[in-house]
C-alpha cells in the first residue's frame, strides 16, 4: 500500500523537523545563557574597578543599569525560549506517537499480508500432497 509508505515518510520528515527546530531552539538557549554568564562576570569586573578608582564609580551607576536592563531582557528571552522548547517538545511527541500508530498498522498489515500468502501456499501444497496421494492410491 503506497499511501501508508507515504504517510510514515511524511511523518518521519516531520519528526525531523521538530528535531532540527528543536535542536536551533536548544542553540538559541545555550548562547542566552552563555551572554547572561559574560554580563555577571562582566558586571563583577565592573565593580572591582569601580571599588578602586573613585572616578570610575561615577560611571558604574551607568553601567550598572544599562546592565540590569540587558540581564531583564535575556532573562525573559530565556524563559520565553524555554516555554517554546517546552511546546515544540509536546508537539514532536505527538508527530511521533502518529508516527508509531502509522508504523506499527503497515506492519500489522504486512504480517497479515505475509500470513495469507502463507496459508494459501499451505492450501496448495495440502493440495497437491492429495491429489499425489489420490493418483498413487488409484494406480
Amino acid at each position: 500500500m503506497k499511501g501508508m509508505g507515504t504517510l510514515i515518510r511524511v511523518q518521519k520528515w516531520k519528526l525531523d523537523e521538530k528535531r532540527r527546530v528543536i535542536s536551533d531552539m536548544e542553540n538559541l538557549l545555550a548562547s542566552f545563557r552563555t551572554q547572561l554568564d559574560k554580563l555577571n562576570h562582566e558586571q563583577v569586573r565592573e565593580q572591582e574597578i569601580a571599588a578602586k578608582d573613585p572616578d570610575a564609580g561615577f560611571i558604574y551607576a551607568n553601567y550598572a543599569e544599562a546592565a540590569k536592563l540587558r540581564r531583564e531582557n535575556l532573562l525573559n528571552s530565556i524563559a520565553d525560549s524555554e516555554k517554546r522548547i517546552e511546546v515544540e517538545r509536546e508537539e514532536m511527541s505527538e508527530v511521533f506517537q502518529e508516527l508509531k500508530k502509522y508504523e506499527i498498522s503497515e506492519e500489522t498489515r504486512l504480517r497479515l499480508l505475509k500470513e495469507l500468502r502463507e496459508k494459501r501456499d499451505q492450501e496448495e501444497m495440502d493440495g497437491f500432497s492429495i491429489e499425489m496421494h489420490r493418483r498413487k492410491s488409484s494406480s
